[in-house]
């Protein structure tokens, strides 16, 4: 065989060959979030885009697509080329409760996606409105249970984990706690500082605010552990309700994507969640940055499909 032939095979190989990790990427980088701009989940997308635009020297842009509880985005993420240059940032409800809470679902959570590194977590917490008349996490149960149906949640609105987890603390508390859905975190904060409801297991950087006007008091955390930012609030298990749930922001990308590329996503943005300037990014808005391998993601999946099915079927929890 000639130089030349050798040579002119060897290009057509490579042209046949699909991009490898250290070709990639090639073109902007797209991220979709399903939800509108200012949330958990496109803070975290736009955190992490604009590390990764520096790392990557391509251009990251977010794309928010609403609409059908995340099923318009997530769709789109699962049809996909899945060469690495679109990605998923996206929580609980589109990743683990909708295949549980719809009857038609047109995407798979876990065949449609390969989980990459879960990004944040922001802190739910317990909160009642000032006036209500209990001010711990066990006077809260006590009052529940000598009050049955007179007192009433908000939430983000149907399946939202503001509604789960608080189900949740029915069912491991033996109480009734009626549901007020609300079209979104915020306004079912509002609804809450208001005396509309008189609780709520809501973000702690939604109710922070109103915690600082005196209008909402801290019961108690859904977390296994405390946090720095209130050492001296208990955890809701310190209250013997065994509830623990963060409303945390992850990196997907469509299933078929090459280990390579995965892998060197994972790296990448794993790297920048561990850095100061990532704390103190993700501090300032009252998440923490909670970064975890691939298999380690993989699996706390699988056991929030496992809690939070038996929580929708225990409740009776349903979109309507």
């Amino acid at each position: 065989m000639t130089r030349k032939l050798a040579t002119a095979l060897g290009a057509l190989m490579v042209g046949a060959t699909p991009a490898l990790a250290d070709d990639w990427p090639t073109q902007t980088v797209t991220i979709i979030v399903p939800y509108a701009p200012g949330g958990i989940a496109d803070i975290a997308a736009r955190t992490v885009g604009d590390a990764m635009s520096r790392e990557w020297g391509q251009e990251v842009v977010v794309d928010n697509r609403t609409g059908g509880a995340g099923f318009v985005a997530a769709t789109a993420v699962a049809r996909a080329d899945p060469d690495g240059h679109t990605l998923f940032v996206a929580d609980a409800g589109v990743n683990v409760v909708n295949p549980f809470l719809f009857d038609d679902v047109p995407y798979d959570p876990e065949a449609d996606f390969r989980p990459i590194t879960m990004i944040s977590d922001t802190p739910l917490v317990l909160s009642a409105n000032v006036d209500a008349p209990f001010d711990t996490t066990e006077e809260f149960v006590e009052y529940a249970i000598e009050n049955p149906g007179e007192l009433s949640f908000g939430s983000a609105g149907i399946g939202s984990l503001n509604h789960i987890v608080p189900e949740w603390i029915n069912l491991e508390a033996g109480i009734d706690v009626e549901h007020i859905p609300y079209d979104g975190g915020a306004p079912a904060a509002t609804a809450l500082a208001s005396g509309e409801v008189e609780v709520g297991v809501l973000a702690l950087s939604s109710v922070g605010p109103y915690v600082d006007s005196g209008e909402v008091k801290l019961l108690g955390l859904a977390r296994e552990d405390r946090v720095g930012s209130h050492p001296d609030l208990p955890t809701l298990m310190e209250a013997g309700i065994d509830v623990a749930a963060g409303q945390w922001a992850g990196l997907f990308a469509p299933s078929a994507v090459s280990d390579e590329i995965a892998e060197q996503i994972e790296a990448d943005v794993t790297a920048f969640l561990e850095t100061d300037d990532a704390a103190e990014t993700f501090g300032e808005r009252g998440a923490i940055v909670s970064p975890m391998s691939s298999s380690d993601f993989a699996e706390l999946l699988e056991e929030l499909r496992d809690q939070y099915s038996g929580v929708i079927e225990g409740a009776g929890i349903t979109p309507d």
